[in-house]
């Protein structure tokens, strides 16, 4: 990533060299204010993930205790990386002492809390999980909001937004 001429960095194409007024003109040029706001909705929906991420894994207790001066604080494992569009999955870096098992035992829990028909967990790598966001029931794979105009039973949903 390179420095900004605006408040917001832009990171270009990955693979491409660009030279100092190709940057600039990505920066200031026809279609900026776009891609800035492309990525700052990008950037607040893996906000809104992270946290209901959070949340569910406080509720059904995937989250550890940790005693510090100040208190007890509960950490839970992190969101590293999501891919937001259809179907919704993301990557999740373990606390120090789980294992993969233990989410997938808990996926059906982790779906209640999140609001979702199901969640599929698979083993990345020691200390990190895949998560897709799936739902069997309605022969959908993805959670996706239906917002159709019609008063049909709707599959669950992950409401990032």
């Amino acid at each position: 990533m390179f420095t900004s001429a605006t408040p917001h960095p832009v990171i270009p194409d990955a693979g491409q060299e660009r030279s100092g007024l190709a940057r600039f003109w990505h920066q200031v040029g026809p279609g900026s204010r776009k891609r800035y706001a492309l990525a700052r909705i990008e950037a607040e929906r893996l906000a809104a993930l992270r946290h209901e991420w959070q949340e569910a894994c406080r509720h059904v207790g995937l989250g550890l205790m940790v005693y510090t001066p100040s208190g007890i604080t509960v950490s839970v494992p992190r969101v590293a990386r999501a891919d937001l569009g259809p179907p919704v999955s993301f990557t999740v870096q373990l606390r120090p002492g789980q294992r993969a098992s233990d989410f997938r035992g808990a996926a059906s829990r982790l779906a209640l809390a999140l609001g979702v028909g199901g969640l599929r967990v698979t083993a990345r790598a020691p200390g990190w999980v895949d998560v897709v966001v799936t739902d069997p029931r309605f022969g959908y794979g993805d959670g996706y909001r239906d917002d159709g105009p019609d008063d049909r039973r709707r599959p669950p949903e992950l409401r990032v937004v």
